[in-house]
């Protein structure tokens, strides 16, 4: 049995040298060897070496044909345990060779093989080779499967086993994270928590098994997931314990704007006989604090347009495409161009089109006047029809406190809206874009200064070329009065 661990250790460490030659002629004594002596650890190990060996020298079909030669010398002895090792290896293979369905497809017999034979260390094997077949495809299902081979290694007591299993099943739970993250501007709550919890429960066993590299694995996935929820990488660093920072993320300590972890927990209401026992004096008949705007505090959201299923649902109009700009006028020139060459540039309904100028931070002021003054002409005038576009800006997060500088859009959203009570047979419309989307590509928007006057869709704005609307939410204001002093 030395002799044969000696002889595979040799292989391994030819093929770490680059010496494949001679890795590869080690491993096929070996492999004579252990079939005619019948031993089929050895062997699997042996194989799983001159799988290694093809695929470091890129002789990937050469690593399927052998894996699948193995599988059927097996099914000819009728060694249902042998054939499921070698279906197992048939998977990984065609696994790293991106042929996902036929792993999938070698994974499952491999998996039949070893619960016929009963077999759980075959189980657990195939369910690993399964779970990388399909974590890539239909990675629901790779959830499934790695909560299976979790329960299977518990209850065959395998410690180490089921450490890395856990560990799997967090990769799975951050790949689903960040797929979703390529659509959806916060990360999945229910991904995060799985893969914080997972991370943790495999951290506590690789800290029993004293295993550093299993260690940092959990707690590169758990700094990898902070990072998704916008959570600053020192948290890492300053704790290294996944089961402490789990604790504080259902604490509700990493709770913000940028993620949608659980919140904190609404403090004790203290009563104010408690907080201030003399309070007793204000005690007249029926008193009682009120407040007028309860029930009616809302806040303002920007939201992706293509989430909200509002779009232009009327044919397109023709207008006769009046512009206006102060100050800056660079990138008006060339909307205004885009404008008329639109096909709905032409003389027919007025449509006015005010450009605020991109250095309103010099002038800030005489920026609230012109657009004023702009809808006072427009009233005037007896138009109908107004669309403001705005250059080089977008929403902000509230939140953040990083210096920029000052913004003009929620000045002109703030006019326009007032407009439009003041002067409701006005149609209003507003386009806004930072430089990104109106650089790269301005034409959506373009479009857009259409279908805010003819959609109610009125109010668009672009991030980093995609589309966001304002929408409202209810949102009710924290009390401000907690304790009266007499």
């Amino acid at each position: 049995m030395d002799t044969d661990a000696a002889t595979i250790a040799a292989a391994k460490a030819f093929l770490a040298e680059g010496k494949y030659d001679d890795a590869l002629e080690r491993v096929e004594s070996a492999i004579t060897r252990f079939q005619t002596s019948g031993n089929r650890e050895m062997l699997g190990q042996a194989m799983r070496t001159k799988v290694d060996i093809y695929l470091q020298v890129r002789g990937r079909p050469e690593a399927r044909a052998f894996a699948s030669e193995a599988a059927a010398v097996f099914r000819q002895s009728n060694d249902s345990k042998g054939e499921a090792a070698a279906q197992a290896l048939v998977a990984e293979v065609c696994t790293a060779t991106h042929r996902y369905q036929e792993a999938t497809l070698a994974a499952r017999e491999a998996l039949r093989l070893s619960k016929s034979a009963g077999d759980q260390s075959g189980q657990a094997a195939a369910l690993k080779a399964l779970l990388k077949a399909t974590a890539e495809t239909d990675r629901d299902k790779a959830l499934v499967i790695a909560s299976e081979r979790i329960k299977l290694l518990r209850e065959m007591h395998d410690r180490a086993g089921e450490a890395n299993a856990l560990t799997d099943l967090a990769r799975v739970h951050v790949q689903k994270l960040s797929n979703k993250l390529k659509t959806c501007s916060i990360a999945s709550a229910d991904d995060s928590l799985a893969a914080l919890r997972a991370s943790k429960d495999a951290h506590g066993i690789f800290s029993e098994l004293r295993n550093l590299q299993g260690q940092a694995a959990a707690l590169q996935i758990v700094a990898r997931v902070l990072l998704y929820n916008g959570v600053h990488p020192d948290v890492i660093e300053a704790s290294r314990d996944p089961t402490a920072i789990f604790a504080d993320v259902m604490s509700g300590k990493y709770s913000s704007s940028r993620n949608a972890f659980p919140p904190p927990a609404n403090p004790k209401q203290v009563k104010l006989e408690e907080a201030v026992p003399d309070s007793k004096q204000l005690d007249r008949g029926k008193f009682g604090w009120t407040n007028a705007t309860a029930g009616y505090c809302y806040t303002v959201v920007w939201q992706p347009t293509k989430d909200r299923h509002i779009g232009n649902n009327k044919p397109r109009g023709q207008y006769d495409i009046l512009t206006a700009r102060t100050g800056y006028k660079h990138n008006a020139v060339a909307t205004t161009l885009g404008m008329r060459a639109n096909d709905a540039s032409e003389r027919n309904d007025a449509l006015m089109v005010f450009m605020t100028t991109q250095d309103h931070g010099n002038h800030y002021a005489s920026s609230f006047m012109n657009a004023q003054h702009v809808i006072g002409g427009v009233v005037a005038a007896q138009l109908r029809k107004l669309v403001f576009v705005q250059f080089g800006e977008s929403f902000y997060d509230w939140t953040d406190t990083s210096a920029r500088t000052v913004e003009m859009h929620s000045v002109t959203l703030a006019i326009l809206r007032s407009a439009r009570i003041e002067a409701p047979f006005l149609t209003i419309g507003f386009v806004g874009g930072d430089a990104a989307s109106w650089l790269q590509d301005p034409t959506p928007m373009i479009e857009s200064i259409f279908d805010t006057i003819e959609s109610d869709e009125c109010e668009v704005i672009y991030r980093n070329g995609e589309s966001f609307a304002p929408s409202m939410v209810h949102k009710p204001l924290d009390d401000t009065i907690t304790a009266v002093k007499p």
